[in-house]
């Protein structure tokens, strides 16, 4: 196998996104450079030079989209773990968000008039856990922040309706 050989086979076999685009586009300027000004050695540093810089752009623009793309993908599945609850725990879910916060001290959660069941069942589903204020001096309920959320746009949603 000779090395023309095997650098077609990394280039093509290569799984970094930015890289791969940064190929094809420091190959592009390579070419550009070298159809107008029919100089292979400035062409040939056109694409070195003009590849970092591309693989830079690649690289970022791609983990902005895979971000966004894994930020929606998460919001999607807690909306859908939301419309899963029974009735019950979507009222538990209510109770935090008409509270303001996915944070409600035992005493709060006490006066309200939720079923101790739905609030077992939300902890049970790893959704809702009892934690303690950063003080230490008051025991709380957490809520999972992607369930508030859920609960939340569903709030405002039927609110504005």
């Amino acid at each position: 196998m000779t090395n023309l050989d095997k650098w077609f086979e990394r280039v093509y076999s290569e799984t970094d996104f930015g890289r791969s685009i940064a190929t094809s586009i420091a190959g592009a300027v390579g070419l550009i450079v070298y159809l107008s000004l029919g100089d292979w050695v400035i062409s040939v540093f056109a694409a070195i030079i003009s590849f970092p810089i591309a693989r830079l752009l690649a690289t970022w623009l791609y983990e902005k989209a895979r971000r966004a793309s894994n930020r929606r993908l998460e919001s999607e599945q807690a909306k859908y773990t939301y419309d899963c609850l029974s009735n019950e725990e979507k009222q538990v879910v209510q109770a935090f968000v008409e509270a303001g916060g996915s944070v409600l001290t035992w005493s709060q959660v006490n006066s309200l008039s939720l079923s101790e069941s739905a609030i077992e069942s939300l902890i049970q589903r790893g959704l809702l856990e009892p934690s303690a204020t950063a003080d230490s001096m008051r025991e709380t309920f957490v809520l999972y922040p992607d369930i508030f959320d859920a609960g939340l746009s569903k709030s405002k949603h039927t609110k504005i309706l």
